[in-house]
């Protein structure tokens, strides 16, 4: 068996580190500011409502905040923090349904694309009812926007939004 010359050992280990490091997860941390003209799906006061999602990042979690602000009142706000690890954290919410939410992330497509899932079931009128809303974040334009796929399945059925967020200087 012939051994590999060093020359060739050497471009072989910086063509690892390159690719190992293009394949650097997304960096989502930021201000995002909803652009409704690029959005599709949203209905009632929402349709209308200006939407800001406040976006830290580390090497482990994201965390999330959801500012909302209709008719010019700010609606209640909550954090929301998922781990990359894949396990799962939870959050007390009044909405979709009051109760604890679980929440998980997960990269997939080669760490571009974030998908995080949330997952909550509560009692609706005596009875049980569960709401998952499945969310694919990917950065478009060079990062200067943040594209979310929202799809959330509930008893009355599944609804699909297309979010399209301009990251604020």
């Amino acid at each position: 068996m012939k051994s590999l010359p060093a020359s060739r050992v050497l471009i072989l280990s910086i063509l690892i580190a390159v690719c190992a490091a293009g394949a650097a997860p997304s960096k989502f941390a930021g201000v995002w500011v909803l652009n409704r003209s690029k959005s599709t799906g949203l209905t009632g006061a929402l349709a209308n409502a200006e939407i800001r999602l406040v976006v830290t990042q580390d090497d482990k979690q994201l965390t999330t905040e959801q500012k909302i602000i209709i008719r010019g009142r700010e609606q209640p706000s909550q954090e929301f923090i998922y781990k990359f690890d894949g396990s799962e954290t939870t959050a007390e919410v009044v909405r979709p349904l009051a109760g604890t939410m679980s929440l998980k992330a997960r990269w997939i497509e080669a760490t571009k694309t974030l998908e995080l899932t949330s997952k909550i079931t509560g009692d609706v009128s005596g009875k049980e009812e569960t709401v998952t809303t499945i969310e694919q974040w990917r950065l478009v334009e060079g990062g200067k926007a943040l594209k979310i796929t929202r799809t959330r399945e509930m008893p009355q059925g599944k609804q699909q939004f297309k979010l399209h967020f301009d990251r604020q200087e």
